[in-house]
């Protein structure tokens, strides 16, 4: 009796389909334990050193292929691996416990790993993979030190089926050639999605049970604008997915080809579109995709990593200064600089401050928040952004707004930075542009009042969402509710962008939302003129806006806003794209 064709939900990266034959890669690693005499305690101790040596130059291998971002994610494993305070509690408790160290090793890597796991922290626990990931290379080179862990046989194309992906998985797998994942857990700020993404390969997480429900060498499909995965399809299913899949193919060459013209509207309104970017070097990524503008340079990178990739102290001034300036000049258009965005999801091991637990860290001690009670390091990134202001055309975003106070509070501290330079005889922009990051829903409520004092607003969608509608967006369990399309979420959007477009202020987007094609028409029918997104998401967007014209995107978002059931609305917007995509391909 054939397999039943079952069609299971999951949360898709990108606008991919894909089908191939199913791998089952469970990854499981069984530790042996065994009692060792005293005097092999020093060969236990040897065994471990090489094995981490061993970890460290494999992982130093894949730096060498990997681009800018990637290697900061596995420089960041090497810190781990070498990490003194580890390797001494494995090296005393090989001695004391008289068992051998790989057991050992497994014991340690756990309880840290359980202790991480405790914290109320999204960004630890989204990191956690990374942990396994070292553990189990550490335990394979001690269990077989002749052998690259990194090496094995699958068959190529097929659909990788796994409980958990880590970042080395993805490498692994991405220079074999797979066709995609599919992860039991895992979230879209995983280390493991940031790799996936960047190779492009298609990839669904919170696929529940999965690894049960799959067989290995069965046919199965991804579909990650649906977000749904099917097994064994029928012969339907892969007659028309195939052809989508080309189709697709051909549509994503032709938009990376014209990634560099200007995004124009059928009824010739002209749409700015902008990057996002975490460290200096992806600019020679945004110039190739004829991006001059930087929607969102990210500053949390710095107070986490150092120009080599390690953990840092705190960015000096200078640092900060060097790092702005490298920017700035080397973009035609402006750059938006948001100040450190730290707290929530986010960590930064030079502020031993966030190593305190809060409850609810999301709506804790964050962002402008921390730095207007930590003046100090917020005086360091001013002065530097200041600096760096005469070498082009930098505006500064003010993020986590949540009162009209807080935002002035936070004007007058930068005006008296400026005062300071200016008896120091240091030059800066004095007609510098102060911005708001809108994602609290009381900045949104009060837009009217915050609008006569900025010189722009950006939308911050992913806080501003999960704050409008009370759900963590990491919460796997509440991946329903997050919905962008949400009736009050386009209602508060409308507001703050039609508050910002009647006093003539710049409005933008810069969250996640603005970097899914599907939501281009929904941004553009509520009166966004501009965008900015990750760099990979740049052709797909554009290709979208030449495809709409401003007064059917308008229609579409009216329609949606008429209607009280969300469902409804999710269906207007699927038939648009559809459409579309009728017409394109």
């Amino acid at each position: 009796m054939p397999d039943k064709r079952t069609i299971l939900k999951g949360n898709g990266i990108g606008n991919y389909v894909s089908i191939g034959d199913s791998f089952l890669y469970l990854n499981s690693l069984i530790t042996p334990m065994y009692n060792i005499e005293k005097e092999d305690i020093d060969e236990e101790y040897i065994r471990l050193d090489k094995a981490i040596e061993q970890s460290k130059e494999q992982i130093e291998y894949l730096i060498k292929n990997v681009d800018s971002k990637l290697k900061n994610i596995l420089s960041m494993h090497i810190l781990l691996i070498q990490d003194p305070v580890i390797i001494k509690q494995v090296k005393n408790e090989v001695k004391e416990k008289l068992l051998n160290v790989e057991y050992v090793y497994d014991t340690v890597i756990t309880e840290y790993f359980d202790r991480i796991s405790a914290f109320n922290n999204q960004m630890l626990s989204e990191r956690a993979s990374d942990i396994i990931d070292i553990k189990g290379r550490v335990i394979r080179n001690l269990l077989n030190p002749s052998t690259d862990s990194s090496s094995f046989s699958i068959p190529k194309d097929c659909i990788v089926v796994s409980k958990t992906l880590t970042p080395s998985d993805v490498l692994k797998f991405n220079s074999i050639g797979v066709g995609g994942f599919i992860v039991e857990g895992g979230g879209y700020t995983s280390h493991a999605a940031i790799l996936a993404k960047s190779f492009g390969i298609p990839t669904i997480f919170n696929v529940q049970n999965i690894t049960n429900r799959a067989k290995n060498d069965r046919k199965i499909i991804i579909d990650c604008r649906s977000n749904i995965v099917i097994l064994n399809p029928n012969d339907k299913d892969t007659h028309n997915y195939t052809l989508l899949s080309e189709n697709l193919k051909k549509y994503k060459e032709q938009s990376i080809k014209d990634a560099k013209e200007k995004a124009i509207t059928k009824d010739n309104v002209e749409i700015k579109i902008n990057a996002n970017i975490d460290i200096p070097e992806e600019m020679e990524s945004v110039i190739k995709y004829g991006i001059d503008s930087i929607g969102l340079y990210r500053t949390e990178f710095l107070y986490i990593y150092s120009d080599d990739g390690n953990t840092c102290a705190l960015p000096t001034e200078e640092r900060q200064f060097n790092v702005y300036k490298k920017i700035a000049s080397s973009a035609n258009g402006k750059v938006i600089i948001r100040t450190l965005d730290i707290g929530g999801d986010k960590m930064a091991p030079s502020l031993g401050v966030f190593n305190v637990k809060e409850d609810n860290p999301f709506l804790g001690w964050r962002a402008i928040r921390f730095c207007l009670s930590n003046k100090r390091i917020f005086k360091n990134q001013i002065r530097a952004l200041l600096r760096a202001s005469v070498y082009g055309n930098i505006e500064i975003m003010i993020p986590m707004i949540s009162t009209l106070e807080e935002f002035l509070e936070a004007k007058k501290f930068i005006n008296e930075t400026k005062e300071e330079l200016k008896k120091e005889n240091i030059a800066y922009n004095d007609n510098i542009k102060i911005g708001a990051l809108i994602e609290t829903p009381s900045a949104a409520v009060i837009m009217d009042l915050l609008i006569e004092e900025t010189d722009f607003i950006s939308i911050g969608s992913n806080d501003l969402i999960q704050y409008v509608l009370a759900c963590d967006r990491t919460n796997e369990k509440l991946t329903y509710l997050y919905n962008p399309i949400d009736i009050s979420v386009l209602r508060i959007l409308k507001y703050i962008i039609k508050t910002a477009n009647d006093n003539n202020k710049l409005v933008t987007l810069c969250g996640e939302m603005g970097g899914v094609p599907k939501y281009t028409p929904i941004l553009l029918g509520l009166g966004i003129r501009e965008l900015s997104m990750s760099v990979t998401s740049i052709a797909e967007v554009k290709n979208v806006i030449r495809s709409v014209s401003i007064k059917e995107c308008e229609e579409l978002v009216n329609s949606m806003l008429e209607n009280k059931n969300n469902d409804f609305s999710k269906s207007i917007l699927e038939s648009f794209i559809k459409k579309l995509q009728t017409q394109k391909v």
